[in-house]
Formats: C-alpha cells, sequence, structure tokens
C-alpha cells in the first residue's frame, strides 16, 4: 500500500478540499479555521466620520468534525478518514463613539427573527394536534 499524494492535476483546490496527508497538514487546516475568530474577524476596522466612530461586531461561528475507519481482515483491507468543517460570520452590532459617549446599536436580523417566529408557530401547531388526539382518547 502507498501513500504517495495525489497528483496535482487531479488535486481540488480550496480551503477543505485538499488532501491531508499529515497531521502537520492537519494542524495547519484546524489553525486556519480557527483564525477566522481573531479579533480583527470580530471587530471591523474604525470608521471615523464627522466626530464620529463606528466599528462593526460580528457573531463568529465555527464548527468541525472528523472520523476515521479501522483496518479489516487482509495486508490491503480498511481504511477511512474524512472530516470537515464550517464557519461564517455576520454582524450584530455597531459601536458608535461620538461626543455623547459610546453606544452599541444592535442590528436587526428579519431573517433569523422570521425564522424564529416560523419555528415557534410550528412547534405550537405540533403541540395542539397532540392535546387534541389526547382529548379524544
Amino acid at each position: 500500500m502507498t501513500t504517495d499524494p495525489i497528483p496535482s492535476e487531479t488535486t481540488p483546490t480550496g480551503f477543505f478540499n485538499e488532501p491531508v496527508t499529515s497531521v502537520d497538514q492537519a494542524a495547519d487546516l484546524v489553525g486556519r479555521l480557527f483564525r477566522v475568530a481573531e479579533p480583527g474577524a470580530v471587530f471591523s476596522p474604525p470608521l471615523t466620520a464627522h466626530d464620529r466612530t463606528l466599528i462593526t461586531a460580528s457573531e463568529v461561528m465555527i464548527s468541525m468534525g472528523a472520523g476515521f475507519g479501522s483496518g479489516g481482515e487482509g495486508a490491503d483491507a480498511g481504511g477511512g478518514g474524512g472530516g470537515g468543517g464550517f464557519s461564517s460570520g455576520r454582524p450584530v452590532a455597531v459601536v458608535v463613539v461620538d461626543a455623547f459617549g459610546v453606544q452599541v446599536k444592535p442590528v436587526f436580523d428579519l431573517t433569523k427573527v422570521g425564522i424564529a417566529a416560523v419555528t415557534a408557530l410550528g412547534a405550537m401547531f405540533i403541540a395542539w394536534q397532540q392535546m387534541r388526539r389526547a382529548g379524544r382518547d
């Protein structure tokens, strides 16, 4: 069984599409994923105009998972591997610094409010259906 890397002409490119062939490459991949949560990713550079400074604060989410297999019977049987990760960010507040002091103004995310409302209504409908069925029994 050989451990030669995949030839470069067939190797996919991208953050998570690169084959990981060593512990050092895996550590580098995890390091790149966690660099997303550095302060520069959470707080924007200050913007100043008309005696007012604005700083955007963001929510940063990171998720990752990994797996591996085991050997089977025979010299070349078995194997395994796998893994993946995800990171995202979105603005949640704007910090305003001016002559009146420091204010934190939340960013209203209508999509999240809508998803929460639909989820709550769905849960209420399911609970109502179960109560109706329990009343008939």
